[in-house]
């Protein structure tokens, strides 16, 4: 075993020594510390062990952190007014231009080391273990210990995490699993088309065929779909009178969502000692989701009961628990608690709903504001589909750029401005050596979605880049890191492929149904981050009846 020369860092033998042999001197004062091998890494020693010295986290570039606060003044220093939504992007980019392409934040009680080199991204998620590690949120974490509620398969880390998401795969991840929703959710579609030309402004109006509210509409959309996957069964929320019950839910979790960014800046402990107006409303509308969660279960689970008492006996029935409802097979499964089910089922609806709404409305904003992409988008769909067929997954898959429309919004409108991680092991990125379960790392979507050196012309909404043989892919390994909206690797995204094929249905309706125009009168949108990516103002588009 070999010995480092930098303080209080400790490297194997295969990252000191080149071909000939040659150990690092050490330096006076400096710590003596061993390390196990990082030899599953690529890491070019020549590079860095013999011509240049590791560097550790307190020789990485960042803004200065002050008392309790750290870095967080960041957000509020020359603000001039802007919203917190509005900083967070702005911040990310100003460190990343004057940084580089790692530094170092911190916030109350974490490091954060903040990457926009896909081949750093690339790096982590490839040595990734069994169990890949998120970043924590104390404050979530403080209200489950408060209610004494167990996370679910999007807070959990390990073995726990490991349990749930092996159950949720099987019916979220599967594709040929997802494609049994696709019958159900174009019966969605269906109706959300109807609906809009309900609520949309009547002719002669002021605001023609403006659907006002739009972002509440695909809400009303998403949470629809979502839950028809979960509960086989219908919550009306398209109808003229919304289902009170999910509109309840629906509210409590966009009050989440409004307040998650703004109590997360203050460390915990603070809030034992005083509660804020947003931390009160915080957990207030946890109590709401988790309370109409609980309704919508035992209601599905009498339901069950019921039918089960009712059932034929007649033999030829199918009654194999691969071919039984998704929520069925959760109850089934064996492997999950009530407890367990409770918290999988909020996960899934309060991540499903506002991410795939959110990226529908950037989906329109970009046909809006793209007549010219929205024409050879339209000529596809009607090639496969003509006028009224119904897309499936087996015509999907003939239309690369309905696919790629979604994947450049995606590219310049991330879920997630960031996804984070905890490495649990060390490993060296750009020349820095980051100890395992020290820093969380954080890996900047929206800055590297709109970095010209990764993206030729990035700031133009161009979906031919994502089709085979055409300029601008990312061809190489490390620049196919640069755009990940839904993660990589076992922490995916486990709700990926059910929101894709939510997002291509309904968008090959609507491209069948209405041409999409931008109000002339109209500002531009900007992101906005409130958890996710969101518009920073309505979104006013024209849907206009197809002649």
């Amino acid at each position: 075993m070999a010995y480092v020369a930098r303080t209080g860092t400790k490297i194997s033998h295969s990252l000191l020594h080149g071909s000939a042999g040659r150990s690092v001197p050490l330096k006076k004062g400096q710590e003596l510390r061993t390390l196990p091998s990082l030899s599953t890494l690529s890491f070019s020693v020549n590079s860095h062990a013999a011509k240049e010295p590791i560097k550790t986290i307190s020789d990485m570039p960042g803004p200065i952190s002050l008392p309790i606060i750290g870095t967080a003044w960041k957000f509020f220093a020359s603000a001039k007014g802007e919203s917190l939504g509005k900083r967070v992007l702005k911040v990310q980019e100003e460190n990343a231009n004057k940084y580089g392409r790692i530094f170092r934040s911190q916030l109350p009680g974490v490091t954060i080391i903040s990457l926009s080199d896909p081949a750093d991204v690339a790096k982590v998620l490839r040595s990734e273990p069994k169990y890949p590690q998120r970043r924590q949120f104390p404050v979530l974490d403080y209200y489950r210990e408060k209610r004494q509620k167990v996370p679910g398969v999007f807070f959990l880390d390990g073995p726990e995490w490991y349990k749930h998401r092996s159950v949720l795969s099987k019916r979220m991840l599967r594709p040929k699993q997802v494609t049994d929703y696709a019958s159900a959710f174009n019966e969605i579609v269906t109706d959300f088309i109807h609906r809009l030309r309900t609520v949309r402004e009547p002719s002669g109006s002021e605001k023609e065929n403006e659907v006002c509210a739009l972002d509440k509409e695909l809400f009303k959309w998403s949470f629809e779909s979502v839950a028809v996957m979960l509960f086989d069964k219908r919550f009306g929320c398209l109808e003229p009178e919304v289902n009170k019950e999910a509109q309840t839910f629906i509210t409590a979790v966009g009050n989440i969502l409004h307040n998650v960014m703004a109590i997360g800046f203050l460390p915990t402990w603070f809030y034992k000692i005083y509660e804020t107006q947003q931390f009160k409303t915080f957990f207030s509308s946890f109590d709401t989701m988790y309370e109409y969660a609980e309704l919508f279960i035992q209601t599905r689970i009498n339901e069950l009961e019921e039918q089960q008492r009712n059932q034929s006996s007649d033999p030829s029935e199918p009654s194999e628990r691969d071919k039984a409802g998704f929520f069925e097979f959760l109850l089934s499964s064996g492997k999950l608690t009530k407890d367990d089910l409770l918290a999988s089922v909020i996960d899934v609806l309060f991540a499903g709903v506002d991410t795939t709404s959110n990226t529908m409305q950037w989906v329109l904003y970009m046909m809006a504001k793209n007549p010219d992409k929205q024409d050879i988008l339209r000529q596809e769909v009607l090639s496969v589909l003509g006028d009224t067929t119904l897309a499936t997954p087996t015509t999907l898959a003939q239309m690369p750029y309905l696919k790629a429309w979604v994947r450049e919004t995606l590219r310049l409108y991330p879920v997630l401005c960031a996804i984070p991680r905890r490495p649990p092991k060390d490993i060296i990125l750009s020349g820095y050596l980051i100890p395992g379960g020290v820093a969380q790392v954080e890996f900047l979507t929206h800055v590297m979605g709109r970095n010209e050196k990764l993206f030729e012309d990035a700031e133009a909404f161009r979906p031919e880049r994502w089709l085979r043989k055409r300029d601008g892919v990312p061809t190489d390994t490390a620049k196919a890191f640069s755009s990940i909206p839904f993660g990589f690797g076992t922490r995916m995204c486990i709700g990926r492929r059910i929101a894709e094929l939510e997002l291509h249905l309904l968008l090959a309706r609507i491209v069948q149904q209405f041409e999409i125009s931008y109000p002339s009168d109209a500002e531009n949108v900007e992101p906005f981050v409130r958890g996710v990516t969101i518009p920073d103002r309505a979104v006013r588009a024209k849907f206009v009846d197809r002649q």
